[in-house]
């Protein structure tokens, strides 16, 4: 049997690309902590789940193209 496992980083994306209200909630949680790093960091996933989602929605219209 094999087990897959991702990083909490990238599990996190995911979720994020998957439901962008939990997103904007969890930036705004983060937000209100004032840690700076963590914004950075956050700010920068929910930036990489964006894009994903951008170039997956490209990528469908150039198959219905």
């Amino acid at each position: 049997m094999i087990i897959s496992t991702i990083s909490h980083e990238e599990a996190t994306i995911q979720s994020f690309m998957r439901d962008p209200e939990f997103a904007e909630y969890f930036l705004r949680d983060v937000i209100a902590d004032g840690d700076f790093k963590e914004i950075r960091r956050v700010k920068g996933w929910i930036d990489e789940a964006r894009a994903r989602v951008r170039e997956h929605e490209m990528e469908l219209e150039t198959v219905e193209a």
